[in-house]
């Protein structure tokens, strides 16, 4: 296995880039060394390469595999700070993930870009458009891996490519959305992988719902402590393995752009950002920086309009030339903006920006073709 010594000025995804050819195989390299805040890499730290793909621990993703989540007993063990899943009636033991402070995390291994290129036809099924694929193709290289899972934090189970939490103590979460959406649109797939066992959706809204366990609200710390048991993060890490669990987000993914990309702001003077900025590659910019920072995403362009000296709208009725001027000063206003910018902003652009370059996402107004609405 290749070691490689952190330099001044390094990332996971530069790394990534130069040693495995890929920004993506950032998660590779977490998972084999253990880190849990990609963001944090200090230099002179030493990394583990994978030298083949053998070198990774993986979640089978087998028909025989998936069947045996509820035909068989699965026996839970760790080995050092490694929690694997056993089959009681064979040998196969699973790598599910590694202990970190009150439960464990999983980077995983279902790469979302990989996904889009090679299941377009299942993604059209749940009513995506190719416009739409196209923008979280150019999003996910940034993001978590569909079968990626987190128990460790005060969200108590995060899990999927946007890491959508079942919220803290006493609050929602996104992730009773998601698992919503696979229950109505893959009914036998929610009963196989949690609702035999008992777990189940309850007061779903558009954005936040919450968690139930054998008919009982999980709302307090100590109800849904129950979601750091490693048998739920196993659970979910052979979902993640499943295709139509994996449509699921990516129709989970798009669905975040209503959430903000067709409201009216008055921080926009009224305008919604589905006025103002409408090619592909804008919009996978703004969902890009909405992951990441919610909240500063309608501040940022409305800095960007008064340092490019535009009008909401002017640029509404603007055309390539003006979106482009915008977007460039947006990309400087998200590298700095608020009390907590933008982790990794420049080098996440960078990324988006390559998608362009190789022709999967249009830099022209109206590009982004979409059917959802307002």
């Amino acid at each position: 296995m290749a070691e490689y010594i952190v330099k001044p000025g390094d990332t996971l995804s530069k790394i990534a880039t130069s040693k495995l050819g890929s920004a993506g195989q950032w998660r590779v390299i977490a998972e084999l060394n253990g880190i849990v805040n990609p963001g944090r890499i200090r230099v002179g730290q030493r990394l583990q390469l994978p030298g083949t793909a053998a070198e990774v621990p993986s979640v089978v993703n087998t028909a025989e595999g998936v069947q045996a989540v509820s035909k068989e007993r699965v026996r839970i063990s760790t080995e050092g700070n490694a929690v694997y899943a056993t089959m009681m009636a064979r040998p196969e033991k699973i790598f599910v993930g590694r202990l970190h402070r009150k439960g464990l995390y999983r980077v995983g291994l279902h790469e979302p870009e990989n996904y889009i290129v090679n299941h377009r036809v299942k993604l059209q099924e749940v009513n995506l458009t190719d416009s739409e694929m196209n923008v979280i193709f150019a999003t996910s290289e940034n993001e978590g891996n569909l079968d990626a899972v987190n128990t460790w934090d005060n969200q108590f189970i995060s899990f999927g490519m946007f890491q959508w939490t079942a919220g803290g103590a006493g609050k929602p979460g996104e992730l009773p959305v998601l698992l919503k959406i696979i229950k109505d649109s893959y009914p036998d797939n929610f009963q196989h992988y949690w609702g035999q066992f008992g777990l189940d959706v309850v007061d779903v809204g558009n954005k936040t719902g919450w968690f139930s366990y054998r008919g009982n609200k999980l709302v307090s710390s100590a109800d849904k402590s129950i979601l750091r048991e490693h048998i739920w993060a196993y659970r979910f890490a052979r979902a993640g393995a499943d295709i139509e669990v994996q449509a699921a987000q990516i129709r989970h993914a798009v669905n975040r752009i209503r959430q903000f990309y067709f409201a009216s702001s008055s921080k926009l003077r009224g305008y919604s950002l589905a006025d103002l900025i409408t090619s592909e590659y804008g919009v996978a910019l703004l969902l890009d920086n909405h992951v990441n920072r919610p909240g500063y995403v309608h501040s940022c362009v409305a800095e960007a309009l008064e340092r490019s000296n535009l009008s909401a709208g002017e640029l509404a009725r603007g055309g390539d030339e003006d979106e482009q001027l915008v977007i460039k000063n947006y990309l400087d206003v998200r590298e700095t903006y608020g009390k907590y910018p933008m982790t990794d902003a420049r080098q996440r652009a960078a990324v988006t920006r390559g998608y362009v370059v190789d022709g999967i996402i249009s830099t022209s107004r109206g590009s982004l073709l979409t059917e959802t609405v307002a």
